[in-house]
């Protein structure tokens, strides 16, 4: 799970509909951004499902939890549904440092910034990054006060930044989180290699998981049922036949696995592989 590719993990809708708990829904989604921020993954893509739709709730704790500290109270309103987020573990990825010194800052740092002021004609802009103060921007681009944006540091007297495409940035950025109404029309449409997580797919073993690391897709979507139905209950049988289905748990000890806990175990499993290619 460390190439270069864009590695995405589909999740449902319906991920939190075992609890009423706030608390416990809040713990739940916390573990799959812990999970996508240890295994690095790119993309947490939310799907739709009829029986329970939670997205709106999972998505603003994953987003919550991907925006650095210091640009929390800036960027996120208030909200009664964030009311746990403080139980929640830090990421602790490179995008969320906890030095807020400007003088510690270095020529070629990257940092995660909000515009906090756009000013004059010349499109002066200037930016929270979590340090003393906000600092400039060097750009002929236009950018809405609220913006998030990543930039990298340039100069350090005076000081002053420049942004970036998160595809410059030569570390893990984070994950991006997307809400999408169907499953089956977000798999169809992607080049991705598609990996279906189901205790109906073929056991997935030492021997099979190095041929998938040697097929070396730069693109994987690892694919995550409901709490109450499989995968298959999503996906009609001619998109089911493209994609690789597989038991990345097989002789499970427990009636039945959560989606978290198959997160962790399936990430964990293509990450040994991606580091032993």
């Amino acid at each position: 799970m460390n190439g270069c590719g864009d590695r995405a993990i589909l999740i449902p809708s319906s991920l939190t509909m075992e609890s009423r708990d706030l608390r416990v829904r809040t713990l739940k989604v916390g573990l799959i951004a812990r999970a996508a921020a240890v295994f690095r993954v790119n993309r947490i893509v939310i799907y739709k499902d009829v029986e329970f739709d939670d997205s709106r709730f999972i998505s603003m704790v994953l987003r919550y939890m991907d925006t650095p500290q210091y640009l929390r109270r800036l960027l996120i309103p208030r909200r009664e549904e964030l009311r746990h987020v403080g139980i929640l573990p830090p990421l602790r990825t490179p995008h969320h440092p906890i030095n807020s010194k400007t003088s510690a800052l270095k020529i070629g740092e990257y940092r995660v910034g909000a515009v906090v002021e756009s000013v004059g004609s010349d499109g002066g802009v200037w930016v929270e990054i979590g340090v003393d103060r906000p600092i400039p921007l060097r750009t002929d681009k236009k950018f809405e006060a609220g913006q998030r944006l990543s930039v990298r540091i340039f100069s350090l007297d005076p000081l002053a930044a420049e942004p970036v495409g998160q595809k410059e940035i030569p570390l893990y950025w984070g994950y991006e989180t997307e809400v999408v109404g169907s499953l089956e029309d977000y798999l169809g449409s992607t080049d991705a290699f598609v990996l279906l997580t189901s205790r109906k797919g073929t056991p997935l073993t030492t021997q099979l998981l190095h041929k998938i690391g040697r097929a070396g897709p730069s693109d994987l979507a690892v694919v995550f049922g409901s709490p109450a139905r499989g995968v298959d209950a999503f996906l009609s049988k001619k998109l089911m036949d493209r994609c690789c289905m597989m038991n990345t748990i097989p002789q499970q000890g427990t009636e039945t696995v959560r989606v978290e806990e198959a997160v962790f175990a399936t990430l964990a499993l293509l990450n040994l592989v991606a580091m032993e290619e």
